[in-house]
């Protein structure tokens, strides 16, 4: 499942999108550029608690939420930022 979304940063709305990572059960969500496809932030369902929130949620929740806490999080921005890919869990 991919989910494009726009993002503003210092004024200029840019586009990403979030992806669910490949794999038996949805363990991370991936936000990359949308014109590049440059992985940006992992969110990762590390811990017993994440590991179960990401199996029973629905994906578009999860992707959904994904979204909301990277850019309440500037993760987005600190990755472009720094050129390093930010990672942190869902």
């Amino acid at each position: 499942m991919i989910q494009a979304f726009d993002h503003t940063i210092g004024g200029t709305v840019m586009q990403f999108c979030a992806s669910i990572g490949e794999g038996p059960m949805p363990h991370r969500v991936i936000i990359s550029r949308a014109d590049s496809a440059e992985t940006l932030v992992i969110l990762d369902a590390g811990g017993l608690i994440c590991s179960l929130k990401a199996e029973i949620e629905e994906p578009e929740k999860l992707v959904a939420d994904a979204i909301r806490k990277v850019q309440a999080e500037g993760l987005i921005e600190k990755a472009l930022d720094t050129g390093a890919i930010q990672e942190t869990s869902l």
